[in-house]
């Protein structure tokens, strides 16, 4: 097969130009012969044993060329991808230009594909990399969410309802004064403040003491989820039958002991060692996403619409994915939010034509540098894919290549480590206060002779070893 390409003066825009040999395409042909024998039912004959001449008579040559073309065809084209290197994004328009007996079959291919990409400059990109250090207000708020987990109700005497408490409550619900399913219950234990029941309603709870019994008027939201209730005024019958207030423990060794730890100090270090390790996290992730927009804003590429729309269906598809997971079709999750497929993608768009361009940069980058993928790296993966999945090694990988994922496998490891490159190569800022640590002077401290003879001997122990 012999392809050539040309470059057209539209914009990124290919032509391919490829001849199959008379007796390639001739295969094409026979088997199309072979495919409609099997099928057409003429007297006197088998199925399958029809002669070419006959099947000349009843379909017609051009229908059995049209039928090899549109099996052979597409693997034809395929073919001519691989062999020049192109890299389309679209459907290619395919023309023949010659096609017959005797002859070698010639098509050619208009096809858009992947834009150049003119690289500014992306080493030494500097980047402000967030605190990690705990701050004492987050430091305190984990301890009190445990001092809240740990916390007892005691029952509240002379008093009435304040925000905060709990009150054990029956109630009943009415509309037009008809109960309505699902209004009503007893030794219902609330939290006042808590936002649990429609809006209004706790408020009104407030002040009420004891054995009270009060009517409180309240409207149903708009969006409320039973269609039967939404945006309807309701009365609610309330009895408070009970009066509770929340007591924390005192913060101590005692309490400490009582969540797996000697001291408060040591409850307030491991605090923070697992705040530090999200806040690690966090700010890792956010370099990161800084640091190649950054490289993407500064470089020039012309992003094709129809990438973004593709990069839109692998978005839709991804978000199906994670809803079916949550237990909703696509479908019926865009008919509870009131959201359309059209307003999805619209809303997407920006975000799918970014994700776009910044591929196309770090692939550009990866080209640059040299940044390749090993077959050690891509085992590696497809291991980890194996013992999340509990499948073995080998029937993970049949699948990556039945499927035909290995490139995009591929693809995505080397992104991976192009995104890795930029960030060795970055110029990390420190937060504010560690670079004012630096700058403070370091207090002189004495040292006893005695100590600076034991340095010495250490290091004449190092020399001699």
């Amino acid at each position: 097969m012999k392809t050539e390409v040309e470059r057209l003066e539209e914009k990124d825009t290919i032509l391919l130009r490829v001849e199959v040999p008379t007796d390639e395409f001739g295969k094409a042909v026979d088997d199309a012969y072979s495919r409609i024998s099997k099928q057409l039912i003429v007297p006197g004959f088998r199925k399958g044993k029809v002669p070419k001449a006959v099947i000349n008579s009843r379909v017609g040559k051009e229908s059995v060329q049209q039928e090899a073309l549109q099996k052979a065809l597409p693997r034809y084209y395929v073919n001519a991808v691989k062999e020049t290197e192109i890299e389309p994004v679209d459907q290619p328009e395919v023309d023949v230009i010659q096609v017959g007996d005797g002859k070698p079959l010639i098509f050619t291919a208009k096809v858009r594909v992947k834009p150049e990409v003119k690289l500014s400059e992306y080493k030494g990109i500097k980047v402000k990399k967030q605190s990690t250090e705990p701050s004492e207000e987050e430091t305190n708020e984990q301890i009190e969410a445990m001092r809240n987990n740990f916390a007892s109700l005691e029952p509240v005497e002379g008093r009435p309802v304040k925000e905060s408490d709990f009150a054990l409550i029956n109630f009943e619900g009415f509309i037009d004064d008809k109960p309505f399913e699902g209004g009503s219950a007893n030794d219902y234990l609330l939290e006042i403040g808590s936002g649990t029941f429609i809006p209004g309603f706790e408020n009104q709870i407030v002040g009420m003491k004891k054995g009270e019994i009060k009517d409180i008027m309240v409207t149903f939201p708009e969006d409320y989820g039973n269609d039967q209730l939404a945006g309807k005024e309701a009365r609610f019958r309330v009895l408070v039958k009970e009066i509770k207030e929340k007591k924390l423990q005192e913060l101590n060794d005692d309490f400490a002991k009582q969540v797996g730890f000697d001291t408060v100090d040591e409850l307030r270090a491991d605090i923070q060692n697992k705040i530090r390790d999200v806040k690690n996290k966090h700010a890792d992730s956010e370099f990161r996403g800084e640091l190649i927009d950054k490289v993407t804003d500064a470089t020039e590429v012309d992003v094709h619409n129809a990438m973004v729309e593709n990069e839109l269906d692998e978005m839709v598809e991804e978000f199906a994915g994670d809803v079916k997971r949550q237990g909703l079709e696509l479908d019926k999750y865009l008919e509870l939010t009131g959201m359309t497929m059209e307003k999805l993608r619209e809303d997407w768009h920006d975000r799918a034509r970014n994700r776009v361009k910044s591929r196309l940069v770090l692939e550009a980058i990866a080209r640059a540098e040299n940044i390749e993928v090993t077959p050690e790296e891509v085992d590696n993966e497809i291991k980890k894919a194996a013992e999340a999945t509990g499948r073995d090694f080998e029937e993970v990988k049949q699948i990556f290549l039945m499927k035909g994922t290995m490139g995009d496998l591929q693809k995505r490891l080397q992104i991976g480590k192009t995104i890795d490159w930029l960030v060795d190569n970055a110029v990390i800022e420190e937060p504010e206060e560690k670079a004012e640590e630096k700058a403070k002077p370091k207090k002189k401290e004495k040292v006893e002779k005695k100590e600076v003879k034991e340095e010495e001997k250490i290091q004449d122990d190092k020399g001699t070893e």
